[in-house]
C-alpha cells in the first residue's frame, strides 16, 4: 500500500475503519455472551452505526480532506458519550473512543502534519475539557486516565513528527527524480540523452526476449543538416532539432522511446514488428516531409531493424544504422 498516492490513502483508511468496526462487533458479541439483553440497547449500535457511515463515506470519490474530516466530526460526538460513560461509572473507555490513539495517527499520515495538527486539536480539546470537567474520577483509576492523556499527548506528538518526516522523505525524493529525469534528457532537445535511450533499449530487448514480444528501432537522421548550420545559423539548427524531437515523441506516443544519439540523428524504440515499425517510419517521413519545421523545409531518413530472438542492442542498432545508410546513398528522405 502506497501512502503517498490518493488511493493507497484512502485504502488505509477504509483499513482502519474496517479494523474498527470488526472490534465493536466482537465487542457486541462478547457482550451478547454475557448479557443477551444488551443487544437490545439503542446506544449500544450507535458506534458501529457511525462506523459503518464512515466506511461509506470513505469510498466516496470525494477529496480525501473531506471524508477525513467528516470521519472526525463524526467520530467525536460518540467518543465524548464513552468518555461521559466512562467516568460517570468510573472505569476507562471501552466505546469507540478506544481508537482514538489510531484515530490521531491516521489523522497526520492522511493529511499531513499542518492539517492533521489542526484536526487532531480539534478532536482532542473537547475530549480533554471533557475530562477535566469529570475529574476527579475514583482514586483507583486516576493515574490510569493520566497515563491515558500521557499516551495520547505522546501519540500526537509522534504522529506529528512522523508526517514531517514522510513529507520531507517525499519532497527529497521528488526532487531525486526530478534530477534523475533532467541527467537522462538530452539537454537541447528535452528526449532522452545517448546513454538514456542506449540503456532503454537494452531493457526493451530484455523484456522482448522474455515475454517473446515484438520491438523494432528506428535510426533517424535530418537529411542535409549541415547546410541548416551553414546557411541560417546554429540557432535555426537547434530550432530545427527541437522541433524534429518533438514530431518525433508525438509519433511515438507513450508507448515508445525517443532519444538523440548525436547531432541531427535520432533513435526510436517501439514496440512493433518490422511491417508496423516501417509503417510507422513512413508516416514519419511524411509528416515531417509536409511541415514546415522551425520554418524550414525539412526532411529526415530512417533506417528500421526489428529485434531477433538472441541479439544483443548493438547489433540490432547496427542493422538499423545501416539500413539509414542505404535510405541515404539512395537519395535520401527516404524509409529502408
Amino acid at each position: 500500500m502506497d501512502i503517498f498516492s490518493l488511493e493507497g490513502r484512502r485504502q488505509l483508511l477504509t483499513l482502519t475503519l474496517g479494523l474498527v468496526a470488526l472490534g465493536l462487533v466482537t465487542q457486541l458479541v462478547l457482550q451478547a455472551l454475557r448479557w443477551p439483553a444488551a443487544l437490545g440497547q439503542v446506544e449500544r449500535w450507535i458506534p458501529l452505526a457511525v462506523v459503518g457511515l464512515l466506511l461509506a463515506v470513505s469510498r466516496r470519490r470525494w477529496p480525501l480532506e473531506y471524508s477525513v474530516t467528516f470521519s472526525v466530526l463524526a467520530f467525536l460526538p460518540v467518543a465524548l458519550q464513552d468518555l461521559h460513560v466512562a467516568l460517570a461509572l468510573g472505569t476507562l473507555p471501552t466505546g469507540l473512543s478506544v481508537w482514538a490513539p489510531a484515530v490521531i495517527i491516521e489523522v497526520f499520515l492522511l493529511l499531513g502534519s499542518s492539517a492533521g495538527l489542526l484536526l487532531v486539536g480539534l478532536l482532542g480539546a473537547p475530549l480533554l475539557a471533557g475530562l477535566l470537567w469529570r475529574f476527579p474520577v475514583l482514586p483507583s483509576m486516576q493515574q490510569a486516565w493520566i497515563n491515558l492523556v500521557l499516551t495520547s499527548l505522546l501519540l500526537t506528538w509522534l504522529g506529528y513528527n512522523l508526517s514531517r518526516f514522510l513529507e520531507r522523505a517525499r519532497r527529497q525524493q521528488a526532487q531525486s527524480d526530478a534530477a534523475l529525469s533532467e541527467a537522462r534528457q538530452d539537454a537541447l532537445t528535452r528526449v532522452l540523452g545517448r546513454a538514456a535511450i542506449e540503456a532503454e533499449l537494452g531493457l526493451a530487448l530484455d523484456r522482448a526476449e522474455v515475454h517473446n514480444t515484438p520491438l523494432s528501432v528506428l535510426v533517424c537522421d535530418i537529411d542535409h543538416f549541415k547546410g541548416i548550420n551553414d546557411h541560417y545559423g546554429h540557432a535555426a539548427g537547434d530550432q530545427v532539432l527541437r522541433a524534429v524531437a518533438r514530431l518525433l515523441r508525438r509519433s511515438v506516443g507513450q508507448s515508445g522511446q525517443v532519444g538523440r544519439w548525436g547531432g541531427e540523428e535520432f533513435v526510436l524504440v517501439v514496440p512493433l514488428a518490422r511491417n508496423d515499425a516501417l509503417r510507422l517510419a513512413e508516416r514519419v517521413r511524411r509528416d515531417i516531409e509536409g511541415t514546415q519545421v522551425a520554418d524550414h523545409h525539412v526532411t529526415v531518413s530512417l533506417g528500421v531493424a526489428s529485434y531477433r530472438s538472441g541479439e544483443r542492442a548493438a547489433q540490432v542498432f547496427a542493422r538499423a544504422d545501416q539500413r539509414l545508410y542505404e535510405a541515404k546513398r539512395h537519395g535520401r528522405n527516404l524509409v529502408r
